[in-house]
């Protein structure tokens, strides 16, 4: 059984706190339309633009991940987070709306570099997916519980969802601050115990040292130019743009059917729920198949969910569609992000992770056109039936490709070695 040191669980902890008010982004769209009546075109409008303000985040966590160190860059994010929550919550029209979702598009995507990165550095190669599904599986506990809050809070008015989400920024941010160390050395450069395995969580100011030496201009070039990341970074672009989808178009999508938000609260905790089961599905699978044998039975899983929410019209049904996508997205997410930060060289794994992360904000401003564009044409489950069509032309795309991605990267098979230059050996 795998056991993680104590500053990843304290990582964990500050991440769920945060995450109690996690859902208040998914009920964005419905905020426009309900409370500053915000047609089609302006609520797209102002979801593309957060979106596309997600793209520096991801930028900049990933630089001052490397530069400054985790703590310092997760606190940044935060605080920052919690400010532009409360001035959407505060928004009296649309274009204030507008520009708190571009606020909080900068500073919403500062905290994921540092964090993955510090997953990375704390876990050892061989457990760092199931460490990275862990995270996630107990983000999702906690997810159960914003469910069951957004469900309340929502009842009372939408807004206050917003200011229940800088709240619990704040409270991470406080956590972090007390908590999590500035830095940590990699596990490659701890000492080894008499099994000879990585003990100690030492300082990492010979790491931090190192990234600073090294250019940010060369970390970036060096990562956007790994051709065994680009792949990883090509089947994310998928599995993120899908994900968003479903987090901008599933509230939407229970309002076009008439339901209220709090079912869409409840049915959020369900599908959060599930992910914790899921987690030690990944896991039992690591031990019978390699990472495709993984993402192949993840995207299966999640566009079985998708056609279900596509063609559902009853609370239990789309429950059980979204149960089904959450514990195939986790599978997924999970095994590419484990990949990415395999891919980095010591002291870069921030920018690596950045680069990994882009994809979300490319998906965050591309998901409200697909919406829009599909939902409009061909009714409110068009969206989410493509996106399961979109999960298996990867997974065939993978398998046809599958011989020359494992000469590249793990994504095509079991992980490759490397040498200290990050080279297949």
């Amino acid at each position: 059984m795998t056991t993680f040191p104590p500053e990843l669980r304290l990582l964990v902890l500050a991440r769920c706190v945060n995450r109690l008010g996690g859902f208040s982004m998914a009920f964005l769209g419905v905020l426009l339309v309900r409370d500053l009546g915000a047609g089609a075109a302006g609520t797209a409008l102002v979801l593309t633009c957060f979106g596309a303000a997600t793209i520096p985040s991801r930028i900049v966590g990933g630089h001052l991940a490397d530069a400054w160190g985790h703590r310092p860059t997760m606190l940044l994010g935060l605080v920052a987070c919690a400010a532009a929550q409360l001035v959407v919550a505060a928004a009296p029209s649309l274009p204030w709306a507008l520009v708190g979702a571009v606020l909080l598009g900068l500073a919403y995507e500062v905290v994921e570099p540092p964090t993955q990165a510090l997953v990375s550095d704390l876990v050892p190669e061989h457990s760092r997916a199931f460490a990275y599904s862990a995270l996630n599986a107990s983000l999702a506990v906690a997810g159960i519980l914003a469910g069951v809050v957004a469900a309340a809070v929502s009842g009372v008015g939408l807004r206050w969802l917003f200011v229940v989400d800088a709240a619990t920024c704040l409270a991470c941010a406080a956590l972090v601050a007390h908590r999590i160390p500035r830095a940590t050395t990699p596990t490659t450069n701890r000492p080894l115990d008499q099994d000879g395995r990585r003990v100690g969580i030492l300082p990492r100011h010979d790491v931090t040292a190192d990234a600073r030496s090294t250019p940010a201009r060369a970390r970036w070039v060096a990562a956007l130019t790994d051709r065994r990341l680009r792949p990883v970074v090509a089947f994310g672009t998928v599995a993120a743009t899908v994900t968003m989808v479903v987090v901008f178009g599933f509230p939407l999508l229970v309002e076009q059917r008439g339901l209220s938000p709090a079912v869409t609260g409840w049915v959020l905790a369900a599908g959060a729920a599930a992910s914790v089961p899921g987690a030690w599905l990944a896991a039992a699978l690591r031990h019978r198949t390699d990472d495709a044998g993984v993402l192949l039975v993840g995207e299966v899983v999640a566009s079985a969910g998708l056609a279900t929410i596509a063609l559902a019209g009853h609370p239990v049904t789309l429950a059980a569609g979204l149960v089904a996508f959450d514990v195939g997205g986790l599978l997924v997410i999970a095994t590419t992000m484990a990949r990415a930060g395999t891919l980095a060289p010591d002291g870069a794994r921030g920018t690596y992770l950045a680069v990994l992360g882009l994809t979300w904000g490319l998906a965050t401003s591309v998901a409200p056109a697909i919406l829009t564009t599909l939902g409009t044409a061909y009714g409110p489950g068009a969206p989410f039936g493509a996106a399961a069509v979109a999960l298996l032309a990867t997974t065939l795309v993978r398998a046809g490709q599958r011989p020359r991605l494992r000469r590249r990267t793990s994504l095509g098979g079991l992980p490759p070695a490397y040498d200290r230059e990050g080279s297949t050996t």
